[in-house]
């Protein structure tokens, strides 16, 4: 019995993910049966391992957030609009924890990363069938025949997916894929074929849709992080020429943005202007309501009635404000957009802490070098996507982000406390230690004839939790 809930609990996340079926397409009344899972699977850890979830750096940040839900509850109107992303939120805390965990229960991150990309292909396929395509993608259209129902794509409004919200979804996975590509070009002859043959499709497959989306946001936040991730598998002189271009660029992109804020530069029917006008609307909503934002997903219904646009077109349907830190707050306040820039600031700490931990322990060629690269390129796309656009917090696609959380969280645990999964690269080590002084004679105190000490790598250090 202890064996099949340890198993459970190495597998919790795959049936948080079969959870998200119901929860995103069921009306809200019905979601609460469902979510009633999620306290059960944590009364189980409880019994099993003496605590409700598992320990990570994001407790606080994500302690807070959860507190700030809370708090917009007192001004929540109804439920029907905000309960499903507040569902998707927990539900999403919940995928952090699962994924972070099951690593330290006998588990591999990898089937994780495998779903990651998974079902950014499966969205894209969903994206390509239910996108209302513009020219010269116009072609792409017909696809919507394929639809086995009529009334378009359950969930989304009107059933057609937004192409920007596509793009978000894309930018995440494409990293992502990329650094498995790389990663996979050091292994064994057959695997790398296997790697290869898998993932060389995919990408070109999500990145012909990136481009169809035409969401100049995406493909440039898309293209940063494929850069990233390009300079983790590069020499030092490679990456500084990297960051200079990249600088250069921006500065480049940031001069022409300046002189045409009045026409439509980032490829929507929003724009650049339109962008403005709800970002000064935003702020006097956050303004009015500091604490407890307008309550989550309220923004939608709010606008028109307290704060509205006059450049936007009313049939145009504003589900965010098209800036991730201010739909954060318009969601949950100034206490929930200092949370939600917190994980963003933990992530970024971690993959860093992680990244420099390999470099010590000269196991760049390890597959977990591959994998923090892959975690920061796709995060740093979602940072930069939610510059001029948002997935909102309990949105559809927004799990997707907390697997990315969650792997982050394991990489480092994995890298950092462990240190199990880095043994093979320390016996190739000191398997090539071994051959290269086979003429020097070795001391009784173990220095060898030069007298030199063999070198050791450090020993991973012990949470703190």
């Amino acid at each position: 019995m202890h064996k099949l809930a340890q198993s459970l609990l190495q597998w919790e996340w795959v049936l948080l993910l079969l959870l998200l079926v119901p929860v995103a397409l069921l009306p809200w009344g019905y979601t609460t049966a469902f979510l009633a899972v999620v306290p059960l699977l944590w009364l189980l850890r409880k019994a099993i391992t003496g605590r409700f979830l598992t320990p990570t750096p994001y407790d606080l940040a994500v302690l807070a957030l959860v507190l700030a839900i809370g708090l917009s509850l007192t001004v929540t109107f109804d439920w029907a609009t905000s309960g499903p992303k507040i569902a998707g939120i927990l539900l999403g805390i919940a995928l952090l924890y699962a994924t972070a965990g099951s690593g330290r229960h006998g588990g591999s991150l990898w089937p994780i990363v495998g779903v990651v990309l998974l079902a950014g292909v499966l969205m894209a396929i969903v994206g390509f069938i239910g996108s209302q395509w513009l020219p010269p993608f116009a072609f792409l259209n017909g696809a919507r025949a394929w639809l086995p129902f009529a009334g378009g794509i359950p969930g989304a409004v009107g059933g057609v997916v937004n192409p920007n919200e596509l793009a978000g979804v894309l930018s995440w996975v494409l990293p992502l894929a990329l650094a498995c590509v790389l990663t996979g070009m050091q292994r064994p002859a057959r695997t790398r074929l296997v790697i290869l043959a898998t993932l060389l499709p995919v990408m070109a497959f999500v990145g012909f849709l990136l481009v169809a989306t035409s969401s100049r946001g995406g493909m440039l936040a898309a293209g940063l992080g494929l850069l990233l991730v390009i300079a983790f598998f590069v020499q030092s002189r490679w990456r500084l020429v990297l960051g200079i271009g990249v600088l250069v660029g921006l500065g480049a992109l940031v001069a022409y943005t300046a002189s045409r804020v009045d026409q439509n530069i980032v490829g929507d029917a929003v724009g650049m202007s339109g962008r403005l006008e709800i970002w000064s609307r935003a702020l006097l909503a956050i303004g009015d309501f500091p604490l407890t934002g307008v309550g989550v997903n309220g923004f939608r219904r709010v606008i028109d009635v307290l704060y509205p646009l006059y450049s936007i077109p009313a049939d145009i349907d504003l589900g965010h404000a098209h800036n991730q830190m201010l739909q954060a707050a318009l969601d949950l306040g100034l206490p929930g957009l200092t949370a939600y820039l917190a994980i963003w600031a933990i992530s970024a700490r971690l993959l860093w802490s992680s990244y420099r931990h390999l470099r010590q322990r000269h196991a760049a060629n390890h597959p977990y070098y591959g994998l923090v690269a892959g975690l920061a390129g796709s995060l740093l796309a979602g940072w930069v996507f939610g510059i001029f656009d948002a997935i909102a917090l309990g949105a559809r696609p927004g799990f997707i982000w907390w697997l990315l959380l969650g792997l982050t969280a394991g990489v480092h645990y994995a890298v950092v406390y462990s240190g199990e999964s880095l043994r093979r690269h320390r016996r190739r080590a000191a398997a090539a230690q071994s051959v290269a002084p086979a003429n020097l004679a070795v001391l009784p105190d173990g220095r060898d004839s030069r007298g030199s000490r063999p070198q050791s790598l450090p020993a991973p250090s012990q949470p703190t939790d």
